[in-house]
């Protein structure tokens, strides 16, 4: 051979494994009922542990935007995704539901700033029924449990591809398949008109159902088990899944356990807001009452969005009997006997230490809380949270821990009790940590601060060891739940014990007996029987 050839030959070899080098690494690829979807693979960096002193990382595939449901049509009952041809790009997020942000203008950017900031990616439109998978890489099928994820937003606002939902470090540390995916909210997801039959108003709910069939259906292909799937939400996602658990889809339980962050749905005060909302809207849009449907459809989504936020109008769910049980407290204690449909799958529930911060922002008068509460019962309220009690130095901080118990923490108790009565495996914690980072309401563990730490999304800058440490000890905790429900998450032993998760800056966890934190819910016991029409001494049966 030449000394040319000889050279030829060295750079053919060199340019070849330079081309092989620079090639693309497959995309990840599964099949659905639906057909062929391609994702992307990442690798994720995992924090040390306080039982190894390295960083590690691990790769996970994530499969982004792929279609549950059709395009929905405007005030209609979601359909599945149609099927397709070729293969899907399931590489970015596809857009999220249309959102709403109520005025006055302080309150709107308050909600923006705390609940969409960042915002998710991508713009908003009506076609917007998908989901995202995050899922650790080569997992053999239905090998894994799976957690999918409820968000909140009071009905309102809300996106499965928030950053702060980013399911990937905890798909990557705790071994696990995560879900998040949109749903209809605001007047988009739950219209009020008297002409809808009742059990197609609730559109929000309707698609959540429709999710949670398809993770029935197709997880095993992204290496989750059907048999483990637990439903966790916060908030409106919280009481999106008690919802779930009080009227549960026929034909087998597609959950095997439930968390709730901050809310349920057996505890809430009817209203007829949306009703009168509805009402509100076909008038300003123009449309006549008995054709408000047809009219509403054919006006501009952006519009109706915009009459809505100016207006203040609420749109809310309505039990139904069908996505929601008319009486779902006394279902979940007559549930022992079989006197019910309720899903007595186990549960985990808690709240935040200071759940009412945002919400009575410059608020100080009880009037707006206690209102409706018979004047005896008020004072009795207002006397047991005396100015210069500890955490309470100012009116407003009186407000903020009435609000707090009335809505939150005492709801949380009694629903825990209810199914710890009822024989079901119940859990119950209490969030009460806040890190030098916090971009609102220093030293306040409140309302949906947990959420960063339960998917490890909490801000990077200005982190510390002890906020890192509480983080991986949640994550933890919400996945072993998740892997077997009838353990618990750890670390107790169950109701009515308390979980109690941090401790200001400091990343202790440590179980409490209830009576501890509870000496205030008595005051409210009343009330809540009085409104769910639970007899005081009711118990399962």
């Amino acid at each position: 051979m030449t000394s040319f050839s000889l050279v030829a030959l060295v750079l053919h070899i060199l340019a070849t494994s330079s081309l092989a080098q620079c090639k693309p690494a497959p995309r990840p690829t599964v099949a659905i009922d639906a057909g062929a979807i391609a994702g992307t693979t990442t690798a994720v960096s995992i924090s040390p542990s306080a039982s190894s002193s390295a960083s590690s990382s691990a790769t996970i595939n994530k499969f982004l935007g792929i279609p549950y449901g059709a395009p929905p049509v405007r005030f209609a009952p979601p359909k599945p995704a149609p099927a397709w041809h070729g293969t899907y790009d399931a590489s970015h997020f596809k857009p999220t539901c249309v959102q709403k942000f109520n005025n006055p203008p302080a309150a709107r950017n308050l909600s923006i700033a705390l609940f969409n900031t960042p915002p998710p990616p991508g713009q908003e439109a009506e076609d917007c029924l998908s989901l995202n998978v995050w899922a650790p890489r080569d997992a053999p099928a239905g090998s894994k449990a799976v957690l999918l994820w409820f968000f909140g937003g009071g009905f309102s606002f809300g996106s499965g591809s928030l950053p702060l939902h980013d399911g990937a470090l905890l798909a990557a540390e705790q071994d696990v398949v995560v879900v998040t995916f949109n749903y209809r909210t605001n007047v988009f997801g739950f219209p009020g008109d008297a002409s809808i039959p009742p059990g197609e108003r609730n559109l929000g709910f309707l698609d959540q159902r429709l999710a949670l069939e398809w993770v029935r259906r197709n997880i095993l292909a992204f290496g989750g088990d059907p048999r483990r799937v637990t439903i966790f939400g916060e908030s409106a996602g919280a009481g999106s899944v008690d919802a779930l658990l009080g009227a549960p889809p026929k034909g087998g339980l597609p959950f095997a356990g439930a968390i709730m962050q901050s809310g349920q749905a057996s505890i809430l005060v009817p209203n007829n807001d949306t009703a009168v909302s509805w009402a509100k809207l076909v008038a300003k849009a123009g449309c006549p009452p008995r054709d408000a449907i047809a009219c509403l459809r054919k006006i501009p989504a952006q519009k109706l969005k915009d009459i809505a936020e100016k207006e203040m109008l609420t749109f809310s769910p309505q039990p139904d009997g069908v996505t929601w049980a008319f009486k779902e407290r006394l279902d979940r204690l007559n549930s022992a006997k079989g006197n019910s449909s309720f899903a007595r799958v186990p549960i985990l529930i808690g709240s935040n230490a200071d759940e009412g911060r945002h919400f009575m922002i410059r608020q100080n008068d009880t009037s707006k809380v206690l209102g409706a509460v018979p004047k005896e019962i008020a004072d009795k309220i207002v006397s047991a949270y005396p100015l210069g009690s500890p955490g309470i130095r100012t009116p407003n901080d009186q407000m903020t821990a009435i609000y707090g118990d009335l809505s939150f923490h005492c709801p949380a108790k009694v629903v825990a009790e209810d199914s710890a009565a009822a024989g079901i495996p119940t859990w119950r914690y209490l969030f009460n940590a806040s890190f030098p980072n916090a971009r609102f309401f220093p030293g306040s563990a409140y309302h949906a601060s947990e959420i960063q730490l339960v998917f490890g999304t909490y801000p990077r800058g200005g982190a510390t060891p002890a906020q890192e440490q509480l983080s991986r000890a949640m994550r933890t905790a919400w996945a072993n739940f998740a892997k077997d429900p009838s353990k618990g998450p750890g670390g107790s032993g169950g109701a009515p014990d308390v979980l109690v998760l941090g401790n200001g800056d400091k990343a202790e966890v440590k179980t409490v007996k209830a009576e501890v934190l509870d000496k205030r819910c008595a005051l409210y016991k009343p009330l809540i029987d009085q409104l769910t029409g639970v007899k005081p001494g009711l118990r399962a049966v």
